[in-house]
């Protein structure tokens, strides 16, 4: 977990100045008709963490495998205005919850990352472990949509 964490940390540290360098325009303007705009993006990142904060801190005393149950992403997005949203606001909410993450996931005993079980609604069973390395991957997908030019140093 060790490597995770520390690419969630270069990443906490490098994508808020990057994204604040933008013109406005870059973040709002929705990249195709019918598509989000970056900062609606960045905004399902925000979501996305706060639904992996949730999952994180409920697998680590659930008894049985936690069950993962889907969220809509799009009513997600469309809720919280993110489309109406300040661009500061939301890259500002997305370090913030992922520092939370971090935080949460440094806690977590190695014996707990590895043993504590999630269950997809497909009835695939993975571990904490793959739920917090899914969640970077989700992440970096996303980032590289915003552009690719975010993940590189």
């Amino acid at each position: 977990m060790t490597s995770v964490v520390t690419h969630l940390e270069k990443l906490i540290k490098a994508i808020p100045d990057k994204l604040k360098a933008w013109p406005e325009e870059r973040m709002v303007t929705p990249r195709a008709v019918g598509k989000w705009s970056n900062l609606q993006i960045l905004g399902h990142l925000c979501d996305s963490a706060i639904n992996n904060l949730t999952r994180m801190i409920q697998a680590q005393s659930a008894s049985e495998p936690l069950a993962i149950t889907p969220y809509n992403q799009d009513k997600w997005v469309e809720a919280q205005r993110y489309a109406d949203a300040s661009v500061n606001e939301i890259i500002t909410l997305w370090a913030s919850l992922n520092s939370a993450l971090i935080r949460v996931i440094t806690a977590v005993p190695e014996n707990l990352i590895r043993a504590k079980q999630i269950r997809l609604t497909s009835g695939e069973q993975h571990t904490l472990e793959w739920l917090i390395s899914d969640y970077l991957e989700h992440m970096k997908h996303h980032l590289h949509q915003i552009s690719p030019k975010l993940l590189e140093d």
